[in-house]
């Protein structure tokens, strides 16, 4: 065997295993598909890779979730010193492009009107758990234990150091202000409305007399006023029987009875044919009806009897006197008397009257306490206030007034947060929040880190997302991406081949040679 044997051998040997290791690489990818010869697949169809990509994407899912991003891992890096320091940096940089920009907390959140149904939700939620909280049984405790607290301690203040420390002239702005402000808001109206036709209603109901919601000074009022009016009274009614119009009434009524059946006209005729018409008739009558007023012991016997009847009707219970009112009347005429008196209350003159009596009544008890203020009324209001107070309260907690004052302020308030400048939010932070290795930031981010990134790895589920995107990869993505991490190796290889032949060549070359 000459050298030129021996070179060709050796190189046929190198072009053979180059050539099957590049086959071989070549059908780990192609092909792509399966074909089919005869009907009968061919051997090796598809390639490797395509026909194993379900266990691919496994191993990789496996290898990535399993071995590379595992909890310890991920928590070990986001936890070194540089790591943290990066946070830090992108924290104080976010913080500084905040209070630079201006924008509020909506904007901040992609939501600067508040119109988004996050913003609606949570507004929602907050607004209810206020009103929960507020309409509890131990909110409703607690305020009205303040409130009888905060009353009884009021009761043992003196007038002038309640209105000094308070600012007397700011007391008595309020003092005129107050009243109207109040009564002008519609659902204060409407609220005075309905409490004060609940009471009408019931006093409508009741069983008691007349006489006794009324004061004595009341009582001998009325009386008074029956016995100064009655001749005057009975002067105007004296003056009516005869004024023009009165005599004609008489005699039309006259003129009527005897017209009402035939005797009664046989009856006129006769009295015409003596002379003694209608008019006669109605000159007499009015004449008997002014001596009947002029006598005294009448006129004595009239004022008596409106007394009595007087007496009579302060003894009648309030339900005889509105007996002539079903349920439905009586509702409807408390709501009409609530609804007067509620405007009457709003009127400027009675509010003005009752503020200079308030004024009046400050400058003249400034050394007294409002305990014994109260007393000079009515020795037991000191004792009954704090009781009424806190009654007040907890009847106000279970009306829908707190209900929906709790749910408008709630409403309002996350509004004008909404609206907040969020640099605003960031000056309340320490000066070095973002920047302190051992600040309230860095403890923070370790805290998260440490308790809420295992449970975010286990919620991602790291293996199946990676298999699932591996498994969406159609074939000659999947190439490409081994390729891009193996194609050195495989090229590697495939000239390895090359030299093995080569060496083989060498080899068998060098058998032959001995053995000859």
């Amino acid at each position: 065997m000459n050298w030129q044997q021996m070179a060709l051998a050796v190189l046929a040997g190198a072009v053979i295993g180059y050539i099957t290791n590049w086959i071989a690489i070549r059908m780990l990818f192609r092909p792509l598909t399966e074909k089919r010869l005869l009907g009968l697949r061919v051997p090796f169809t598809p390639g490797v890779i395509p026909r194993g990509k379900g266990r691919l994407a496994n191993a990789v899912g496996e290898a990535v979730g399993g071995m590379l991003l595992t909890d310890e891992k991920v928590v070990r890096h986001l936890l070194q010193p540089e790591v943290e320091e990066q946070m830090r940096g992108y924290l104080a940089g976010g913080m500084a492009n905040v209070r630079e920009s201006g924008v509020s907390i909506g904007e901040a959140l992609g939501d600067p009107g508040g119109e988004s149904p996050v913003w609606q939700e949570l507004t929602d939620q907050l607004a209810g758990v206020a009103v929960k909280l507020a309409r509890s049984e131990a909110s409703r405790r607690a305020a009205g234990h303040l409130a009888r607290e905060a009353a009884g301690y009021l009761l043992d203040q003196t007038v002038a150091a309640a209105v000094d420390a308070a600012g007397r002239e700011g007391i008595l702005d309020n003092l005129e202000q107050l009243p109207g402000a109040i009564l002008r808001q519609p659902a204060v109206q409407q609220e005075l409305r309905r409490r004060l036709a609940v009471q009408i209603e019931n006093f409508l109901n009741s069983p008691r007399a007349v006489g006794y919601y009324l004061p004595g000074a009341v009582r001998e009022g009325i009386h008074q006023f029956i016995t100064d009016q009655a001749p005057r009274i009975i002067a105007v009614v004296e003056q009516y029987v005869n004024s023009p119009g009165a005599r004609r009434a008489m005699q039309e009524r006259i003129e009527g009875f005897f017209e009402s059946t035939a005797i009664k006209r046989f009856m006129n005729t006769i009295f015409q044919f003596m002379g003694g018409g209608t008019d006669m008739l109605t000159q007499r009558l009015a004449g008997e009806i002014n001596r009947f007023f002029a006598d005294e012991k009448n006129r004595a016997e009239i004022v008596a009897r409106l007394h009595l009847l007087v007496d009579e009707m302060l003894e009648k219970s309030i339900s005889e006197v509105a007996a002539g009112l079903d349920d439905a009347g009586k509702r409807e005429k408390a709501a009409a008397i609530a609804a007067w008196a509620v405007d009457r209350l709003a009127d400027p003159s009675i509010t003005a009257a009752l503020t200079g009596a308030a004024k009046e009544m400050l400058d003249k008890s400034r050394g007294r306490t409002w305990r014994e203020l109260l007393s000079q009324a009515n020795p037991t209001w000191p004792d009954k206030l704090p009781a009424l107070a806190r009654r007040l309260v907890e009847n106000l907690w279970e009306g829908d007034v707190l209900t929906r004052g709790v749910d408008a302020l709630v409403r309002r308030e996350m509004a004008a947060v909404w609206q907040l400048p969020l640099s605003r939010v960031l000056d309340l932070l320490p000066e070095n929040f973002a920047t302190d290795a051992g600040g309230a930031a860095t403890r923070l981010y370790r805290y998260l880190v440490q308790k809420q990134v295992p449970g975010l790895l286990r919620f991602i589920d790291i293996r199946s997302m990676v298999r699932q995107r591996v498994e969406e990869l159609d074939e000659l993505q999947v190439e490409e991406m081994l390729l891009g991490i193996m194609r050195r190796e495989l090229t590697a290889i495939t000239w390895l081949g090359g030299l093995l032949g080569a060496m083989l060549g060498v080899v068998t070359v060098t058998m032959q040679y001995m053995m000859k």
